[in-house]
């Protein structure tokens, strides 16, 4: 009797197993983010370090002195978790967590949220020295893809 239920239970897992490994894929299939910057400026390759540094508030100005203006989407963005997850190598809600702190401790601010990519695309075009993100499908010629060094 105990080996039939093993069997039926290995039988629905593998039954249900496929087409959920299939969507986590496919999701997450093409979704290369791109940080980027106002055409205008240029910053050179950055590292990530100073990178998530950046996004997490504690770096407000580039090497030449430039204030950074961080835009950022919501939460639950798609586009902000790929990018927190594989871009700054945070989950979102450690980001979220860092920038609580640095508020609350009246040490800085919350980055400023845009709700489209066109909002994402004409605020960074507009603010020299800003920085956000979009999937590399999203970027145009206004924009300007940065480098990112390991």
């Amino acid at each position: 009797m105990r080996i039939w239920q093993l069997i039926i239970f290995i039988q629905i897992v593998i039954f249900f197993s496929p087409p959920a490994l299939a969507a986590s894929v496919d999701a997450n299939a093409g979704s290369k983010v791109a940080v980027i910057a106002s055409s205008s400026f240029n910053p050179g390759a950055i590292s990530a370090n100073t990178l998530r540094a950046i996004f997490v508030m504690n770096q407000t100005k580039w090497s030449d002195g430039t204030p950074v203006k961080v835009y950022v989407f919501s939460d639950s963005n798609p586009t902000h978790e790929v990018f927190s997850k594989e871009v700054l190598k945070f989950f979102p809600r450690q980001l979220r967590r860092a920038w609580d702190r640095q508020v609350f401790a009246g040490l800085g601010q919350y980055p400023e949220q845009v709700s489209s990519t066109q909002e994402m695309l004409a605020k960074v075009k507009a603010t020299p020295g800003s920085v956000g993100y979009l999937l590399l499908q999203e970027v145009n010629q206004d924009v300007r893809i940065l480098q990112i060094s390991q």
